[in-house]
């Protein structure tokens, strides 16, 4: 079975639009020695989400989709992948007052199963 690991965040404003934010992220999928073997695909998108003291919320789905190909190789290997998308800063405002705490979700599907990662959450004033 496959698994999403060490997913990671950083937000940074954008240099080139005003009112946006660069969403910078990696993980790892690691897949199974059958994933391999099949030559699977995972279709991966991610979520990005505001932490609350008791239920979180979510700020937009199905972002930056993208597939990651696992190859026939034996032993399976973890795949890193590292991208960014952007976003208008105000979808980051999560809070009505005081800092926003942000995080995003990496969720890989290969039809067969599905499986997701968290990264760490960023704190900011967006």
């Amino acid at each position: 079975m496959a698994t999403v690991e060490n997913v990671r965040l950083d937000i940074k404003a954008s240099a080139k639009k005003p009112g946006f934010s660069d969403i910078f992220y990696s993980y790892e999928l690691h897949p199974g020695e059958t994933d391999c073997a099949a030559q699977r695909e995972f279709v991966v998108t991610v979520g990005l989400w505001g932490e609350d003291m008791l239920d979180d919320d979510v700020l937009a789905t199905d972002l930056d989709m993208h597939t990651v190909q696992c190859s026939d190789a034996a032993p399976a290997v973890p795949i890193k992948v590292e991208r960014v998308f952007e976003v208008e800063t105000k979808l980051l405002d999560e809070d009505l007052v005081g800092d926003d705490e942000v995080f995003l979700i990496v969720e890989a599907s290969s039809g067969t199963e599905r499986v997701s990662g968290k990264s760490n959450t960023v704190v900011g004033y967006f």
